[in-house]
């Protein structure tokens, strides 16, 4: 997605089919259980899991729940709640915590117990608001069908605010809206509306007849030290150190990014979810993307990379696609 624009750079879906075989193989791919003719990036809805910490520290922050220089102590279990008492994923993993982190920090290391207590604080009213405005659960706007998803709720009565916060509960996006709500943010603020369409231009080419809608739908009030507390965390991902920094330190621009691993339950594999922008200092471009039983959002790491280095190195030898040209 466009930044500022919402316009449409690539959108695609896998497994895909052959739109000229279609009479031939449509009863085929109809009985196919990879479901071939399903656009995963219009509708497929998914749990955005940790790439939803995003929203909640710009909700906690923006509400005065937290500042950018507050910290937490990881305990690795947490126990506000008597049951249930869920674990940070380094205690599950090493035993260990990630000590007292502030909000860059904890995005940066994926902290569960920071955002536990931060979605309780918050709470899941101020949560799903914050969530509204990034486009999350809602249309995007663009011009062939789409899944709206859902924004997470209390479930039973029950506090699901600490589980919402890490991308929980029962919240569901789809990769369009995960790649504007990306693209909201690092544009500080300017929720566009998604678009397929650059322009229409006359018979003859001579003219521009119309134009992609690129007004805002709403505007954020996000504070520039919100901004850059959020970016800095999602920076630190992709720096030495960082959990993806194996991967972008082949990328040729900055970067800043976020894995999520969302938990299907009943013994099978999680779904990977990754999100990213770039330029790191005035970014262009949002992506999400999201790979079915993909068991963690790390796994899709070297795909953000080809695309980032992908669409920068056309640009930066002037090589990006004009009008009416196809991908070769």
């Amino acid at each position: 997605i466009g930044v500022g624009t919402g316009e449409v750079l690539a959108l695609a879906s896998y497994p895909t089919y052959d739109l000229s075989q279609w009479d031939k193989m449509y009863d085929t791919w109809s009985k196919d259980a990879a479901l071939p003719m399903f656009n995963r990036a219009t509708d497929g809805t998914y749990a955005p899991g940790s790439t939803f910490k995003l929203c909640t520290s710009v909700a906690a922050l923006e509400s005065g729940v937290i500042t950018p220089s507050t910290t937490i102590v990881d305990r690795g279990i947490y126990t506000y709640y008597e049951f249930p008492q869920p674990r940070c994923w380094i205690y599950n993993a090493t035993g260990g915590t990630h000590g007292a982190v502030n909000v860059s920090q904890a995005i940066t290391v994926s902290c569960n117990y920071f955002f536990y207590e931060v979605g309780r604080l918050t709470g899941i009213e101020t949560i799903d608001n914050y969530a509204q405005q990034f486009g999350l659960g809602r249309s995007t706007g663009i011009e062939i069908g789409e899944k709206t998803g859902r924004q997470a709720t209390n479930e039973g009565g029950s506090n699901q605010a600490p589980w919402a916060a890490y991308g929980q509960a029962d919240q569901l996006y789809t990769p369009l809206q995960l790649a504007n709500y990306i693209a909201t943010l690092v544009s500080g603020g300017q929720h566009c509306p998604v678009h397929l369409l650059k322009s229409v231009k006359s018979y003859d080419n001579s003219e521009i007849i119309a134009t992609g809608d690129t007004t805002p739908l709403n505007t954020l009030n996000i504070s520039d030290s919100t901004l850059q507390a959020v970016k800095k965390g999602m920076y630190g991902y992709t720096q030495p150190g960082g959990m993806v920094y194996s991967y972008f330190k082949d990328c040729i621009v900055s970067a800043g990014a976020k894995t999520g691993t969302a938990q299907l339950g009943g013994g099978l594999k999680n779904n990977g979810v990754f999100v990213a922008f770039a330029p790191y200092d005035d970014p262009e471009i949002a992506i999400a993307l999201v790979l079915e039983k993909g068991d963690a959002g790390a796994a899709l790491a070297s795909t953000a990379v080809t695309i980032l280095n992908s669409y920068f190195s056309r640009e930066s030898t002037g090589s990006v696609l004009s009008d009416n040209e196809l991908i070769p």
